[in-house]
């Protein structure tokens, strides 16, 4: 059993999601993600179905994502299994930090848990490290247009308007938001300054579920923090500026401001998002697609509407890979329901091939490998039921590319210290380490394409009642 043999006290609360609960040590650099009780499972098969599951988290991060997105953004998790008298204490003192929904839901006693590296800190000691380590985890969501064929006239609306962005009406009509967000993905994913830094001062004004900042691994900044503005500010004022209080950090001589500090934090993180770390073909074979930039009728950056730049992100960026990944969608969802649902009948008569094809693991093999080359060969050949498997194998894949985060952590060195991480110069000359993680990664199972489906035609309700309202 893995608890790395610290006290509780070394135990800090990461996140929440529908299957695990994220808690790192402070003491090993690790990040913990519990398992949480499924219900209608007995006991033997609720431990049986927890070791499957956290077996293939990891199989499908290291075999299937990480080929994709990059062997140096996606880290390798390693599955454990903790004591029950563990999990009891760990339940206790995160309950503070847990939203009232979450409250309810339980770990699972079987103890079974993967373990990463904390992307809250950086992966290695540096001497030359000044002022807090800052890490932002940034969720960006769906970054391109649906080709045009695959969308019937019905919802016309969407050869135009991003998911997100309909999908900001929804929330709003449903509760969970209070007002619309000025953030657009295709903005952030556009490879324009401009636009990208436009798209995270928006993530940093109105959180939401997609962006959230830590200092020294604690939590400063999210949509669940009321006031957050002041830590956030106090926080960019000892990245930039720290003990030395000769470094100007606000470009002028001026009060340091939050509108100049969030400006300049918005232009680092920009640099980092673009930085070329990768040099693997990933999805797209030996011979990258040059991507144009695409254009959200909702968005409300102006450098959108003047045009920017024409050539799209950066080779070998990690939102280059993640855009690409989620590319493996050719048929969108319009297209890819009417396949899944030939597959769920083939299913029914067939039970065997849902193992003889893997579909729910393992994933080490060949029949999870992805390229945009084997997916258009197969939407050529859509009635080859081999095509329709591999098809929306590729759209689980997307999926979980448009629904994964970017943890970037952040650190001010000295202007000639000789680093071992890669290391981005701000606006002003001052340099910054950073590492770079892309987390949440797990497998999408079959059934959440209905979902999917259902939750497409409501968002396009939404968005059309609410602009016919106007």
């Amino acid at each position: 059993m893995a608890t790395d043999g610290t006290n509780i006290n070394s135990w800090v609360y990461r996140g929440d999601g529908n299957a695990c609960l994220a808690v790192g040590n402070v003491v090993s650099k690790q990040v913990y993600l519990l398992m949480k009780v499924k219900d209608r499972l007995s006991s033997d098969e609720r431990h049986a179905d927890a070791k499957r599951t956290v077996q293939n988290d990891v199989g499908y991060g290291r075999f299937v994502m990480r080929p994709l997105i990059g062997a140096q953004f996606v880290p390798v998790g390693e599955v454990v299994c903790v004591p029950e008298d563990f999990l009891s204490q760990i339940e206790e003192k995160m309950r503070e930090y847990r939203s009232s929904r979450r409250l309810s839901e339980k770990l699972d006693p079987a103890g079974f848990a993967v373990r990463l590296p904390d992307a809250c800190k950086l992966p290695t000691v540096d001497s030359c490290g000044q002022g807090p380590v800052v890490c932002v985890e940034l969720k960006p969501k769906t970054g391109f247009l649906p080709e045009i064929g695959t969308i019937p006239d019905v919802h016309a609306v969407r050869r135009s308007v991003c998911r997100y962005c309909m999908q900001q009406c929804l929330k709003l009509c449903h509760g969970k938001i209070k007002e619309r967000s000025q953030y657009c993905p295709l903005d952030l994913f556009s490879g324009t300054a401009s636009r990208m830094i436009y798209a995270i001062k928006a993530l940093v004004q109105n959180p939401q579920n997609n962006f959230k900042v830590f200092q020294d691994g604690n939590l400063i900044c999210s949509d669940s923090i009321e006031n957050h503005q002041q830590p956030l500010q106090d926080c960019l004022t000892a990245l930039f500026a720290g003990e030395n209080k000769d470094i100007d950090c606000t470009g002028d001589s001026g009060a340091q401001t939050n509108d100049l500090l969030v400006d300049r934090f918005s232009e680092l993180l920009f640099k980092v998002l673009v930085y070329p770390a990768d040099d693997s073909n990933g999805c797209y074979g030996s011979t990258p697609p040059s991507t144009l930039p695409e254009c959200c009728a909702e968005s409300t950056c102006k450098a959108q509407m003047q045009g920017g730049s024409p050539h799209g992100l950066v080779p070998g960026s990690v939102l280059f890979n993640i855009l690409h990944t989620q590319q493996l969608d050719v048929l969108d969802i319009e297209g890819i329901y009417p396949l899944y649902q030939r597959l769920v009948s083939h299913l029914e008569t067939h039970p065997e091939d849902r193992g003889r094809w893997c579909l729910e693991g393992p994933y080490d093999n060949a029949q999870w490998t992805m390229t945009h080359s084997a997916v258009e060969k197969c939407r050529d050949n859509i009635q080859s039921m081999e095509s329709v498997v591999m098809l929306v194998k590729a759209f689980l894949v997307s999926l979980t590319a448009k629904d994964c985060s970017i943890m970037v952590t952040i650190q001010r060195v000295e202007n000639d210290a000789d680093v071992m991480l890669p290391v981005v110069t701000d606006s002003i000359g001052n340099k910054f380490m950073f590492n770079i993680q892309v987390v949440d990664t797990k497998p999408k199972p079959l059934h959440r394409i209905q979902k999917y489906f259902s939750l497409n035609k409501d968002i396009v309700q939404a968005y059309v009642r609410t602009i016919g309202d106007k």
